[in-house]
């Protein structure tokens, strides 16, 4: 999960809310591993990540500045290490600002025909120019994802996921870390993923599958909470809770009748959304 020095909060919420989860169900508890990634800190910053780490122990704090632009050596270096110190099947990228329902995570990975195999899987909202979603570099300097002709001098990028959430098989991540020597300099985080797999040896090529997962909502739908969700991104910290209690709810399919009447009117508000999205008025 991705974070840094000066986002306590969010990382607090974070456990109070969606990691929670693997307390309460064993079964989930099991097949997942967490750790908040953070680049080097400030002098006056190590202090307090020293008594957060002792109180938690879910820090992994790399040898990268940090800043927005060196997100993508962050991530690289957390490749590398959960490479060397883990037995895994899938690495998962989430922002801070990022809710996760694990449960409908993993549910995808073992019913969705998309998900099968295992291998060769790079899974998430999938920018690759269809409905929308562009792959063109942002030129503006006051863009937050703005991107220099020096860094990428194309006029598209290859497919790549949102970095609010997205999945990588362990061959690739193996893969990729073998390749890590070469990589460049990007000061964003999403695109040179999708950039560095498309450069993969012939053979994770040939295997490679990059799958859309549209329950995966890089933006704010109306209405925020959407039983089918995996990853909601854009979400502050004081939403972080009535978006779990929905969770929750909707795991043990729960709820009485204000909920029904609830859900009701949301289904209204998301069809009239759904209608938006696709005239092409709001982004999904």
């Amino acid at each position: 999960i991705s974070s840094a020095a000066g986002y306590e909060r969010r990382r607090k919420t974070i456990r109070a809310t969606y990691l929670q989860v693997l307390k309460s169900h064993p079964e989930i508890a099991k097949r997942v591993r967490y750790k908040f990634l953070l680049g080097a800190p400030k002098p006056d910053q190590v202090a307090e990540l020293e008594a957060e780490q002792a109180e938690h122990g879910d820090l992994l704090q790399v040898a990268v500045p940090e800043s927005y632009e060196t997100l993508f050596p962050k991530v690289v270096a957390a490749w590398r290490w959960a490479v060397s110190t883990h037995d895994f099947q899938f690495w998962m990228h989430a922002d801070d600002d990022a809710y996760i329902r694990l449960d409908s995570l993993l549910k995808w990975l073992d019913d969705a025909p998309d998900a099968q195999p295992w291998s060769g899987l790079y899974a998430g909202y999938i920018w690759d120019g269809s409905e929308g979603r562009r792959t063109k570099p942002l030129r503006d300097p006051t863009a937050k994802s703005y991107m220099p002709y020096d860094q990428w001098p194309h006029e598209s990028y290859p497919p790549f996921a949102s970095g609010c959430g997205f999945l990588l098989s362990r061959d690739l991540i193996e893969g990729l870390v073998e390749q890590s020597p070469t990589f460049t300099f990007f000061r964003v985080i999403d695109v040179p993923v999708g950039v560095f797999v498309d450069r993969l040896p012939p053979k994770l090529k040939e295997a490679l599958r990059i799958v859309h997962v549209d329950e995966i909502r890089p933006y704010r739908p109306l209405p925020l909470f959407r039983k089918e969700t995996i990853v909601q991104h854009y979400m502050q910290p004081e939403e972080f809770k009535q978006f779990h209690q929905r969770a929750l709810a909707a795991m043990e399919e729960e709820g009485g009748e204000a909920d029904k009447v609830k859900d009701e009117a949301e289904q209204r508000m998301a069809a009239v959304y759904d209608l938006f999205v696709q005239a092409k008025v709001m982004r999904r």
